[in-house]
């Protein structure tokens, strides 16, 4: 790793990387993009995450992508330091144009090797893989931002040799490519599919030095001739920073070594499953769930009768058509070949709890409607106890959201009830409940379970919604929605933190400004 991290960069050439030990005939082939490595445990952290993923030899591209860091404070440190000493307004303003100055100079600069790593990159694909004779019989390209773009570049610049190359699929993820790329002509040689991962959210590229319009923002046009060729997917959740720590979500839910055997094709999908998968506000948020929150809903889903799966189902997509099955009514379910969207269940359970919002609740975000059920949730089973146990159940909460989040120990019990249930605090609610024998009055399916079901009166009809199974599956789809969202607030912490240590400005004073906006 030190004599790669060394040659790269004195010879700015492009080397491969080998992640782990070989893994059958599959090769993943990843490429970074800019600024993705300040330094060398960086890239030992990555090539690493890199190695656990099963079932393939997983290769990357380290390139010259530049890390925005370099140089950028040292010139001006003495200003920042004084600015955030309390220094002038005049200093702090040249401190921010010359950053922002040097930043686009910086990301053009890097931009700019972009068409020479591309003009490269297959043929010294198959002459690595010929020279360490490695014998491969499907080749997965994936690549992140600029990664992206010099991937897309390499298949146009050299058709001849993508031809050669068992070329299966093309994973694009936050690509900083333009959507009116030649599309035809990148999917040609692939074998498999070109998938693109967009979001909304991708804030970075919304902010890139130029008017492009990116295809990790907006889907690729497809026409009737790439239909069978292209699959956009949406991860709504995702920022730009998301995609590499959350890969094997990613590679899970775009089937990108083909696990499920084509099944998000939509040919070979029933109703329900495509309805399932096209929820946005559901699927993605499964397939990111913790263990022990599919757990829970799996737990609580299986205890109706009429339910299809049982306690010990993990994946997200059955989980998913089960509890969109369970927002419906029976005999509309039959009608329509599938159940309700998230979206239309969690207004329903917010309406039938009696929450009231300024605005028509179709145009509330799906945020606001799941931290309102839940701290209608923890009020209805607050009020059930007594004024020492209200005490110490507060305390408990609050303990349990400060440990899970870390710097942001903004938590309050009264305003903030998704948060409190994050990850341990959900632990630490369920553990409150059973210490105090309550959970005796309901079936046993498991401990969060039984807990968890004490804060809401079951709702019993004929052929309705199960509302105390969908009333509880808002709060913990709210859960895993907020924990995602403070995730990737995380890691945009972490690079202030990054920034604090390499270049020692005042940890305290940069905390405390940063905490208070």
């Amino acid at each position: 790793m030190q004599h790669q991290w060394d040659e790269m960069h004195r010879t700015r050439k492009p080397t491969f990387v080998r992640c782990g030990e070989p893994q059958g005939e599959v090769l993943n082939l990843y490429v970074h993009g800019y600024s993705a490595f300040f330094n060398q445990q960086q890239l030992g952290n990555f090539t690493e995450q890199l190695a656990s993923i099963d079932g393939s030899t997983n290769l990357m591209l380290f390139w010259p992508a530049g890390h925005f860091l370099e140089n950028l404070f040292a010139p001006f440190k003495d200003v920042i330091a004084s600015m955030l000493g309390g220094g002038t307004l005049g200093a702090a303003t040249i401190g921010l144009g010359k950053a922002i100055a040097y930043f686009l100079d910086h990301y053009k600069s890097v931009e700019a090797r972009v068409d020479e790593v591309a003009k490269s990159l297959l043929p010294e694909l198959a002459n690595y893989l010929h020279r360490e004779s490695i014998n491969v019989r499907r080749i997965n390209l994936i690549g992140h931002s600029l990664g992206a773009r010099i991937l897309v570049k390499s298949l146009l610049a050299n058709p001849e040799t993508a031809r050669e190359l068992p070329l299966n699929n093309l994973l694009l993820m936050g690509g900083a490519i333009c959507t009116s790329s030649p599309w035809d002509q990148v999917s040609a040689p692939l074998k498999g599919r070109l998938i693109n991962c967009h979001s909304s959210k991708d804030w970075a590229l919304a902010l890139k030095p130029d008017t492009e319009r990116c295809i990790g923002r907006y889907a690729i046009p497809v026409t009737p001739a790439l239909k069978a060729k292209v699959a956009n997917v949406h991860l709504a959740t995702f920022d730009h920073a998301a995609y590499w720590p959350q890969l094997k979500t990613v590679v899970q839910y775009t089937d990108l070594l083909q696990e499920r055997r084509g099944m998000i094709r939509a040919d070979q999908r029933s109703s329900e499953v495509r309805f399932a998968e096209d929820d946005v506000d559901l699927f993605p948020l499964l397939v990111q769930a913790r263990p022990e929150e599919l757990k829970f809903l799996a737990e609580l889903m299986a205890q109706k009768r009429s339910a299809t799966i049982d306690a010990t189902v993990r994946e997200p997509l059955k989980l998913a058509v089960e509890l969109q099955r369970m927002g419906g009514d029976t005999f509309m379910n039959l009608a329509r070949g599938h159940g309700v969207s998230y979206r239309e269940m969690a207004q329903d359970v917010a309406q039938r709890a009696g929450i009231k919002f300024d605005e028509p609740i179709e145009k509330v975000a799906l945020a606001d409607i799941e931290a309102q059920v839940a701290e209608t949730l923890i009020e209805q089973y607050k009020d059930k106890l007594s004024q020492a146990d209200r005490q110490v159940f507060e305390a408990q909460l609050k303990a349990a959201a400060q440990k899970e989040q870390g710097f942001f120990n903004r938590f309050d019990v009264g305003r903030s009830a998704t948060t409190a249930l994050s990850g341990t605090a959900l632990a630490g609610l369920t553990g409150f409940i059973l210490r105090r024998g309550a959970a005796t009055a309901i079936p046993v399916v498991g401990q969060a379970l039984a807990a968890a079901m004490l804060l809401v009166t079951g709702v019993r009809a004929f052929s309705g919604p199960a509302y105390s199974i969908t009333t509880l599956a808002v709060l913990v789809i709210g859960v895993i929605r907020e924990r995602m969202e403070r995730e990737a607030l995380n890691q945009e912490m972490d690079l202030v933190v990054k920034v604090v240590e390499a270049f020692d400005l005042p940890r305290e004073t940069v905390m405390r400004t940063v905490a208070s906006d």
